[in-house]
């Protein structure tokens, strides 16, 4: 089982681009399924998404990648054994932290027959919002920007051009090894691309020793 999942703060355009992805890769052919971590953002609509030929499940009470850990593991395996999609699309809240998250994923494989796989981790940074995004989460911003394989600059349809600049530059700050893209759930611009990250891709399986390389690169530029 593929687990991808799309990061990034709350309201920066994550359930509306997951539901144009997860139609998409529908369409596709690919049998797909979605784990939707709620806290504090409006849920995806169940009907709407069995309507799409997708299957949801959402987890209520905390962070996927921490405080329950264990139930997203289970949900996986429930996944696994009452539906066997092929690739998982993960909403984590809006706090996740993405590595943290491939652990959870991967606790699964204790439970079940099942392997996992990890595309590579998206995240979806808002570029109308990113003064602001800054100001208030900085340190949860640059984490999920951190931890990133590819880092999409979301609304470009609405963002000013000097603020999706500096979104990329801010990007590159953060994690100069992350691929830059833009995003738009209104003209469909870079969907194509990430449709194939999801499908054709692969990111690394949770390593403590690399997320301590990223946390001690981390610190050391902060000084």
């Amino acid at each position: 089982m593929k687990v991808s999942q799309i990061a990034g703060f709350l309201g920066s355009g994550k359930t509306t681009a997951l539901m144009k992805i997860g139609e998409g890769l529908v369409k596709k052919g690919c049998r797909i399924a979605i784990v939707v971590n709620d806290v504090g953002e409006i849920s995806i609509d169940s009907k709407f998404v069995e309507a799409n030929g997708l299957e949801a499940r959402e987890i209520a009470g905390g962070c996927i990648c921490c405080q329950i850990a264990g139930s997203f593991a289970e949900t996986l395996v429930k996944l696994h054994e009452g539906f066997n999609p092929e690739i998982v699309i993960v909403e984590p809240s809006g706090v996740a932290i993405p590595w943290g998250l491939k652990r959870a994923a991967e606790y699964s494989e204790a439970k079940s027959d099942m392997s996992i796989e990890h595309a590579p981790v998206i995240t979806l940074v808002d570029a109308t919002r990113i003064d602001m995004l800054m100001k208030a989460v900085r340190r949860l911003v640059e984490t999920q920007i951190r931890e990133a394989d590819v880092c999409f600059v979301n609304k470009v349809d609405a963002a000013k051009a000097e603020d999706i600049a500096k979104t990329e530059e801010l990007i590159r700050n953060i994690n100069p090894r992350a691929e830059i893209a833009h995003l738009s759930s209104v003209t469909m611009e870079g969907m194509d691309l990430i449709y194939d990250i999801i499908v054709n891709r692969i990111s690394p399986r949770y390593d403590d020793a690399v997320e301590e390389e990223l946390l001690r690169k981390e610190y050391d530029k902060r000084g």
